[in-house]
């Protein structure tokens, strides 16, 4: 039981940790970007939290961090990711929300014993209620990493920390289910009694 409970404040941590990492940067980013936000960035906190159902910020240059490699480039999206479903902001944060209560309830029935399955739904919750927020307030989702993947030279679609820790527990949650195939399927299969019983 004091497992249990010590993996449940873990995974409320874990996700308060990724939407508070994840709203902070896209408030940052908007403020460091957008032409209009002047100010100190603590009145730009109060004005950009305040505002619901528009977002009224134009979007601005891209700075390069590592080169043409990684790139801080100002965008927004209201669809999700590779621009799917875009324009559709309020369907998207309806079906954002049943996500959430899935993961949630998903973690409450296989993971409250597992630390590994604590951290990947913890990661995975925290990156859906992130974009979630977004969508309900601004119905715009703000991204900013812009990566280009070296060798195929790929322009990867622009996303932020909430799409980045989803998509890490997304990959873990991945790797537990194939190593437990795997598990399954070097255990000795068993046997059972074909005896044919007469009377």
């Amino acid at each position: 039981m004091a497992k249990r409970r010590s993996y449940s404040r873990l995974f409320l941590l874990l996700v308060l940790l990724v939407i508070v990492a994840d709203q902070a940067s896209k408030m940052y980013v908007v403020y460091y970007f957008a032409p209009e936000a002047g100010g100190s960035i603590c009145a730009f906190a109060r004005q950009y939290f305040t505002h619901f159902w528009e977002f009224p910020y134009s979007l601005s240059r891209s700075v390069p961090v590592l080169g043409e490699w990684l790139k801080l480039t100002f965008t927004v999206n209201t669809g999700m990711a590779w621009g799917l479903l875009h324009g559709n902001s309020l369907l998207l944060s309806f079906v954002s929300l049943a996500m959430s209560i899935a993961i949630y309830l998903l973690w409450r029935k296989y993971g409250t014993a597992s630390l590994y399955l604590t951290v990947s739904l913890g990661l995975i919750l925290g990156g859906a209620v992130g974009n979630m927020i977004d969508r309900f307030r601004l119905q715009t989702v703000v991204d900013f990493v812009d990566v280009l993947i070296p060798v195929v030279n790929y322009d990867f679609p622009v996303f932020n920390v909430a799409d980045a820790c989803a998509s890490v527990g997304t990959l873990l949650i991945a790797v537990y289910l194939v190593l437990a195939d795997m598990r399954a399927a070097r255990s000795p299969a068993r046997s059972y009694d074909c005896t044919i019983y007469r009377d």
